[in-house]
């Protein structure tokens, strides 16, 4: 009796993989003539990456044997989801989703249907992205991909969906979870943008005056630039020349860490500042509002 090959076995396994993908991979064109990856993630929506979506709302939209207009429905920078609604449904077959485990094989699936193997190099617990949005899981894979991969499919062996491609700081090959793009796909299609907390400021990294560090090593703070009339920062008193030291009793050295502790749960919370002004160090609270991304 013959012995089964194993490597045949694998790759037959990963060839049905990505045909059985052109029933949700789609291939989004603007009228322009770029092309990018689409995921058909709901009947009457496409899922594309945002970092690489054209400035545009007109698409066309093919997936399998199907091609329809879409509009663009919204853009959420902090996820990196952006939503195109279909003007009529196509037949979706979305995969169940997963969370895979580290040194698990993840088939990256491109519009086309292009199919890159990879493993999963780790996978972390929820993060906060740069504009402040929870990601449900970390996950990072071996290899680098290309720009005109984002916004990929990224399955398993065994068919499952772990989300969509994407790249991160120094090209690091993240996977945005199905479950973090199936809670941005729903309040895009609703509302068409995505509230995050907002403080209305505009800050600059600067040295802390010897005399005004706060205890310990931080010798930067954020100067503060413009503060927005009738904003948060506004209301609490705060003022153009203010260097603040801290904010939701975290040092205040860049402004993406104020970024990341605004996310859409932070809105209509208070946050303590701690501020230098003329010499002196002064405190005071904001009430955190809503702002679209």
């Amino acid at each position: 009796m013959t012995e089964p090959n194993h490597l045949i076995q694998l790759s037959n396994a990963l060839s049905a993989l990505a045909q059985g993908a052109r029933a949700h991979v789609a291939d989004v064109s603007s009228k322009d003539g770029e092309h990018l990856t689409g995921l058909l993630w709901k009947p009457n929506a496409v899922v594309v990456s945002e970092q690489v979506l054209p400035d545009a709302s007109e698409f066309e939209v093919r997936v399998g044997n199907g091609t329809v207009a879409a509009r663009l429905a919204g853009r959420d920078p902090g996820t990196n989801v952006a939503v195109l609604r279909l003007e009529r449904d196509l037949s979706a077959a979305l995969p169940a989703f997963a969370v895979p485990s580290v040194g698990a094989l993840a088939l990256a699936l491109g519009a086309g249907v292009s199919a890159q193997l990879s493993l999963v190099r780790s996978v972390g617990p929820a993060w906060q992205s740069l504009a402040g949005s929870t990601i449900d899981h970390r996950i990072v894979l071996d290899r680098t991909f290309r720009a005109s991969d984002d916004g990929s499919a990224v399955v398993g062996a065994d068919g499952k969906l772990f989300g969509i491609l994407t790249l991160g700081a120094r090209r690091q090959s993240l996977v945005i979870p199905a479950e973090t793009v199936e809670r941005a796909v729903a309040a895009l299609l609703e509302k068409g943008s995505i509230e995050r907390g907002w403080l209305g400021l505009a800050l600059h990294p600067v040295a802390i005056p010897e005399s005004l560090r706060p205890e310990g090593s931080q010798r930067v703070g954020l100067m503060v630039m413009e503060v927005v009339a009738g904003g948060p920062a506004a209301k609490a008193g705060v003022l153009a020349g203010d260097i603040l030291l801290s904010a939701g009793g975290a040092p205040a050295m860049r402004p993406r860490q104020i970024a990341r502790q605004l996310g859409p749960s932070s809105i209509g919370k208070p946050m303590a500042l701690t501020l230098a002004r003329a010499g002196a160090i002064v405190t005071s609270e904001a009430t955190i509002e809503a702002r679209s991304a």
